[in-house]
């Protein structure tokens, strides 16, 4: 569901005359009911679900969305994989399903004394620490991958629209209380929560507002997105502290229903189709267009070397690639990579072959891929690329005190 499972150990160095631009593909879905809720266990097992009971699974990175009986005719809202096989969604009516084949069937789970709206679930697939959200400022947890669930809280007069598992022992959960504010609650330690509530600033001037989701890192790391009721449109709110009564936040067009975050890349959605990402922790964003028109889109996934997004009306995208512009431009520091995308063979050019040159393939999760060395006297040297995975990659070199960063795209 809401979550991602990457870090990047090392920085993203950004070069103004270089634009990324990610493709997201829209997937066919087969079905037309909104979708609320996507979770993907790898980059090609993954489940969606939504409205009326709908349930699509897919086995292969979505070239193929299999629809699945849910039993149930309400809307479902939330949906994570509590372990490799096992998956949980919930819904209206305090509707709960479990899967213990990746999605692929269905059964029933009652919590008693739960009949409220449940809007997201999120697990720590390693401890087997979850937790469930909804109306009624409503926390619902489990110590067991979701064998059995307690209820800390519910019946207050606001909304937990959202929950997230950051480790083993840390989840937070999002939304609004009676007055206005976004209202977190949290565990540091899954022995005891507290709460925080907090105005987003807009210009050092204090808004009401709605959280609707985030990403948190750790216990002092993190973002918070949602809506700005005066004078509307988006908010994204880097953690401002867990006893601060205003965050400072960005501002944006529409207002922001997901987060997701991988390493320095971020992926924020919203209404009417709108989607942003950024390259550089989220200081900054590029607006990208998409075949979503004005879909509202509700759920981010970044998983591997890809992401899904999940929408109204059947609308799943897929992140598939990478392009750069310009692909083949020196800058300040001599270095070019081509072709881009590539499919078989990445070149490297050095402008200024004097110096040994070395270069690392790292991909979105850190993982050194390649290492190789352009001796000194040599302009330009080929490396294979047709065993590594698709998806989005980075060449990190250096050259005596020179340092840089190139992107490029696997096909």
């Amino acid at each position: 569901m809401k979550k991602l499972i990457l870090a990047l150990g090392w920085t993203l160095i950004i070069f103004s005359h270089l634009i990324a631009q990610h493709t997201w593909l829209q997937q066919e879905t087969n079905i037309v009911s909104d979708l609320q809720a996507v979770s993907f266990i790898s980059e090609n097992t993954g489940v969606a679900v939504g409205n009326n009971g709908a349930i699509i699974f897919t086995g292969d990175g979505g070239l193929t969305w299999l629809p699945i009986a849910s039993g149930v005719s309400a809307n479902l809202f939330g949906v994570d994989f509590a372990s490799e096989m096992m998956v949980f969604a919930v819904g209206q009516n305090g509707t709960i399903l479990v899967s213990e084949n990746q999605g692929e069937s269905w059964e029933i789970f009652t919590i008693p004394n739960v009949s409220y709206e449940l809007l997201d679930v999120s697990f720590d697939r390693n401890s087997g620490h979850g937790v469930i959200t909804g109306q009624g400022n409503a926390i619902i947890v489990t110590s067991d991958f979701g064998n059995s669930w307690t209820i800390v809280q519910d019946g207050y007069m606001s909304t937990f629209y959202s929950a997230l598992m950051a480790s083993e022992n840390m989840g937070v959960v999002i939304g609004w209380n009676s007055i206005f504010q976004p209202l977190l609650g949290y565990t540091l330690n899954w022995q005891t929560w507290d709460f925080c509530n907090f105005y987003p600033t807009w210009g050092g001037v204090m808004y009401e507002g709605r959280a609707n989701g985030g990403k948190f890192m750790s216990g002092t790391e993190g973002f918070i997105v949602g809506v700005y009721f005066v004078p509307g449109g988006g908010f994204l709110a880097p953690f401002g502290g867990w006893g601060n009564n205003s965050w400072d936040a960005q501002s944006f067009a529409q207002p922001l229903l997901d987060i997701d975050i991988s390493g320095q890349f971020g992926v924020v959605v919203g209404t009417n189709g709108y989607l942003a990402e950024s390259l550089d922790n989220c200081q900054s964003w590029e607006m990208i267009n998409t075949s979503a028109g004005n879909l509202q889109l509700n759920d981010v996934q970044l998983v591997g070397n890809t992401g899904y997004i999940a929408g109204e009306m059947g609308l799943m995208l897929k992140l598939t690639s990478t392009v750069l512009v310009p692909e083949n431009q020196f800058g300040e520091t001599g270095f070019s990579c081509y072709p881009n995308p590539c499919r078989d063979m990445i070149s490297v050019d050095n402008a200024n072959p004097g110096n040994p040159l070395r270069a690392e393939i790292v991909d979105v999760t850190g993982k050194v891929h390649s290492t190789f060395t352009i001796r000194e006297n040599i302009p330009t040297v080929s490396f294979p690329v047709h065993n590594m995975a698709s998806g989005l990659y980075f060449l990190k070199i250096k050259q005596g005190g020179i340092s840089k960063t190139l992107k490029f795209a696997k096909e």
